[in-house]
């Protein structure tokens, strides 16, 4: 959705004044931004996912006795070894995702795939219409960046759920 500041890009960019010949240009100056992103450590061992209880095992112990909702992006290289997650914090029944904010920290991280997977303070498994969206949003997304989403896991406590092995997935 664009802005009115994007609606026209070229209206916004800086011209400097410089006394030139006739037949030369206008100097534009615009600004670069250089993103980077800082490996932390983290308490887990290398990790290689070889099938979901790889993966609800990882996701539990960070996801599972949170009070409010939270939603972690798993990055597997080429071997699907975990190579980083990162985490997203959101209240009492909700998490925003934004699909921007995914790829940015995939494509930094050099991911092959990924996973996400987020918990349910109300310890009920059953995925809601907002799950299914951001799970579409965010596999048309990696089709596109060919970083394909393998799995969507819905943790709580005692029980968990692979969206993936729900008959919806393969709908798009």
């Amino acid at each position: 959705m664009k802005n009115e500041a994007q609606g026209n890009l070229f209206e916004n960019m800086v011209t400097e004044k410089r006394e030139t010949p006739k037949n030369s240009r206008k100097v534009i100056t615009v600004q670069k931004y250089k993103l980077s992103y800082v490996k932390e450590a983290a308490p887990i061992a290398p990790r290689q996912i070889l099938n979901k209880s790889d993966v609800v095992e990882f996701c539990k112990k960070y996801l599972s006795q949170l009070p409010i909702e939270n939603v972690c992006i798993i990055a597997l290289d080429t071997g699907n070894n975990i190579i980083g997650f990162e985490a997203f914090e959101g209240a009492t029944n909700q998490c925003a995702v934004y699909p921007a904010n995914c790829f940015r920290f995939l494509l930094c991280a050099g991911a092959s795939g990924f996973i996400i997977a987020h918990n349910h303070p109300g310890q009920n498994t059953h995925a809601s219409e907002a799950d299914w969206n951001i799970t579409e949003r965010l596999k048309n997304a990696g089709k596109l960046l060919e970083i394909p989403l393998l799995d969507h896991i819905i943790v709580t406590e005692e029980k968990h759920v692979s969206m993936r092995e729900n008959s919806r997935w393969n709908r798009n």
